[in-house]
């Protein structure tokens, strides 16, 4: 397909509200089946989708109910969102959230309009929604010291998480075939834009980071060599978070100050696919708005030397250190198929850096950086250095279809529901043994679920996903 028939067909599809009301959703077939316990044994009968992974839909919708939280606040917020782990992660987490909701919408699609409403529901009057929203109470005090917090007893952290939401509410009520929540997310997603816009953006339209966490890929050694000392999680990163906590994480502020910052790439793939969701939603503009910050992002973070995304230091430096983050664009609808198709083979496919026995390492294995297990500083793990973690299986997954890879993300999907049959429904794994890592009943790695139902949808998965 030429760029400019890309373009029509890509600025001619529906609106969520048009699909909606032209067609009817078909209900999943069901029956009784195995539920898969969180450590990967099948332990009772119930409910779910007839398919070739009801054990792990049924397994996953364990680990979601167990992990549900619902109630009132006391200003008469109400809310109802799913923890990534009971003990670990008891809160509301931005991105996280996104992904439990696309998975709810597959096995209850109120679930996952609730999870989505909370996230609404915790919105600022400035627009932003923070990485963390304590719907319980006050961060625990073991926490409040190393969040990214404003006062102790903040309802939301002061920074971002990959911004994903708008592609996510376009999807969850697309399945759901409800136009008033498609509505409701405009409205929702569209001032969360428009604070990154005012707030974040480059001239260019890119949004800039002050931290690695608010990539969501926390110790990343993508930013091991700008930050030095202050890399997460050294001491010297409470430094940094002092630096930006004086300055209200404001980031123009920060900016202007001499203070850390980067151009992420993942980041800016989410930021890219929350248009492309808000384009579902009935958004004017923003199919287009989506089609320019991909040529951005191609222009200012692909290095055509090294096939690759990158990401840019505050120096304007090209941070070339290969991690699945430089990968994720693959998702993206309008991303060049000559600059994908060399990303999937001389990157993604090559089994010396990221197709390991259970893909996608956070980092890849040919970087001096890898470490496929455990990895600590002092007392405090350091993630995102070489496990496998499923965030990143999904952005990829949908890549490799909408490039026609059909046998490798058949392999991917099946790579990935073997390690949750393996090792269960842990944080991450270990990319060579599949050994689960981290939290236990970690509600992210639910996303299974949704990557096997992609997966499973063959050569048509393009108008599912795209």
């Amino acid at each position: 397909m030429d760029s400019a028939s890309h373009r029509r067909e890509s600025s001619d599809r529906p609106s969520i509200g048009q699909i909606i009301a032209s067609c009817e959703y078909p209900r999943p077939r069901r029956a009784s089946c195995l539920a898969t316990s969180s450590e990967g044994t099948n332990t009772t009968k119930a409910d779910c989708p007839v398919n070739q992974y009801s054990d792990v839909s049924m397994g996953a919708k364990r680990v979601l109910e167990a992990n549900w939280r619902e109630g009132r606040t006391a200003g008469g917020l109400v809310y109802g969102y799913t923890c990534p782990d009971a003990a670990k992660y008891p809160d509301q987490f931005f991105w996280d959230s996104c992904f439990h909701a696309l998975t709810w919408s597959r096995l209850d699609p109120t679930r996952a309009m609730r999870e989505l409403r909370s996230l609404g529901a915790a919105q600022q009057s400035t627009g932003m929604i923070g990485h963390t929203t304590f719907w319980q109470g006050p961060a625990r005090a073991s926490r409040a010291f190393t969040y990214n917090l404003l006062h102790p007893r903040a309802f939301q952290t002061a920074t971002i998480q990959p911004p994903l939401l708008g592609w996510v509410w376009a999807e969850v009520a697309e399945r759901a075939g409800d136009a008033s929540f498609a509505e409701e997310g405009c409205a929702i997603v569209r001032r969360f834009h428009e604070f990154l816009d005012r707030e974040r953006a480059d001239a260019d339209g890119l949004i800039g980071i002050l931290q690695p966490d608010e990539t969501g890929l926390d110790a990343t050694p993508a930013y091991d060599e700008p930050l030095g000392w202050r890399s997460h999680p050294k001491l010297g990163f409470l430094a940094l978070q002092a630096f930006n906590r004086r300055r209200d994480y404001d980031y123009r502020r920060v900016v202007a100050e001499g203070g850390f910052h980067a151009t992420d790439v993942l980041v800016n793939t989410a930021w890219i696919l929350g248009w492309e969701g808000l384009a579902r939603l009935g958004q004017p503009g923003a199919a287009t708005r989506a089609e320019q910050l991909t040529s951005s992002l191609v222009q200012r973070l692909y290095d055509p030397n090294a096939g690759i995304f990158f990401g840019e230091g505050p120096r304007g430096e090209r941070l070339r250190v290969s991690t699945w983050a430089g990968l994720a664009p693959l998702a993206l609808d309008r991303l060049p198929t000559d600059i994908g198709h060399r990303i999937v083979n001389e990157h993604l496919l090559n089994p010396r850096c990221f197709w390991l026995d259970y893909p996608i390492p956070s980092t890849a294995a040919c970087e001096a950086t890898f470490v496929p297990g455990s990895d600590r500083y002092l007392w405090m793990d350091r993630y995102w250095r070489g496990p496998t973690w499923l965030f990143s299986t999904w952005f990829i997954l949908r890549g490799l279809l909408r490039l026609g890879y059909e046998a490798e993300s058949a392999h991917l999907a099946d790579r990935t529901l073997a390690l949750i049959r393996q090792s269960g429904f842990r944080e991450y794994f270990n990319p060579n043994t599949g050994e689960g890592m981290g939290a236990r009943n970690f509600g992210v790695s639910t996303i299974a679920v949704e990557c096997a139902a992609i997966a499973e949808s063959g050569p048509d998965v393009r108008q599912a996903v795209a």
